[in-house]
């Protein structure tokens, strides 16, 4: 787990655990990853999509991709109790944006459209730009802006972004960029790619519903035509690895461990050897 999804899921599980007497709704998926949802609904807590749905009394818990200024006051008007579960790295975006706002720029958002977190940091404005490709950055697109304030979605490809904002640069006269790409997101998207070069086979764990996941493939896919995106331990039976290659498992940043666990346990079952570890030496460069 990245830190903003342990955040959450320690506070969401605490919650749950110290105050068996309240009803907690979480609104959408705290985190993008069917198992951990599954668990938390074993636990107790319900899935809504609207504040209408949340009877009186209920609390709410705010997912970790952050929610729209409208949703706060909404939940005020309601009368509704809430826990914001939103993660740290997201409220910095959230005050950037703001500010690039107060400065009078045009605020602009490198990210996908309609994800919860590109709604939320949206959210926090009057109006604003999202681009989520290089090529959708057009003169059309930016006419009449001089002044432009760029933030990006926190697990959105690096690389990607940077050849966004130079796009920007040279359609708009003034331009601002802010690089709210979460620290782990790079570290994590660039270990992925050293390590593909490396490795005959790769395999990402985690859901499709999950942008930092879907990334972290995409970035394996192009260097490796032999990458594969499994959701369940059971999925890498499937997966023919020839005798004695070098297979590399990276995971997205809300897959749990014991996921990972259990699908590296399994490939040593079938290989009938132990798999050689890269985690350890990329957290300890002496191990």
């Amino acid at each position: 787990y990245c830190f903003g999804v342990r955040k959450t899921l320690e506070l969401t599980d605490k919650l749950l655990a110290e105050r068996p007497d309240r009803t907690y709704y979480m609104l959408g998926e705290i985190v993008h990853n069917e198992h951990v949802i599954e668990d938390l609904m074993g636990k107790g807590l319900r899935i809504v999509q609207t504040l209408e749905d949340v009877p009186p009394g209920g609390v709410v818990i705010l997912q970790s991709h952050g929610s729209t200024r409208k949703r706060y006051r909404e939940l005020e008007e309601r009368g509704l109790e809430y826990v914001d579960a939103t993660c740290p790295m997201v409220k910095i975006i959230h005050d950037r944006i703001r500010e690039v706002e107060a400065e009078g720029r045009t605020p602009v958002v490198i990210g996908q459209v309609g994800h919860e977190e590109v709604r939320g940091i949206v959210g926090q404005v009057a109006q604003a730009l999202v681009v989520k490709a290089p090529d959708e950055v057009t003169p059309e697109l930016f006419e009449g802006v001089r002044r432009a304030g760029i933030v990006a979605q926190s697990t959105f490809i690096e690389e990607d972004a940077l050849r966004i904002v130079e796009r920007i640069r040279g359609i708009v006269p003034d331009v601002v960029f802010h690089d709210t790409i979460c620290q782990p997101t790079k570290t994590r998207q660039r270990e992925v790619e050293a390590h593909t070069r490396r490795a005959d086979c790769v395999i990402v764990i985690g859901s499709r519903h999950s942008a930092n996941t879907m990334h972290l493939f995409h970035i394996a896919r192009m260097i490796n035509p032999q990458t594969h995106l499994i959701d369940k331990p059971e999925s890498v039976e499937t997966i023919a690895i020839p005798s004695g290659a070098t297979v590399f498992v990276a995971s997205g940043a809300s897959t749990p461990g014991e996921l990972i666990a259990e699908v590296v346990r399994r490939r040593e079952a079938r290989d009938a050897g132990p798999v050689r570890s890269w985690e350890n030496r990329a957290k300890n460069p002496g191990a």
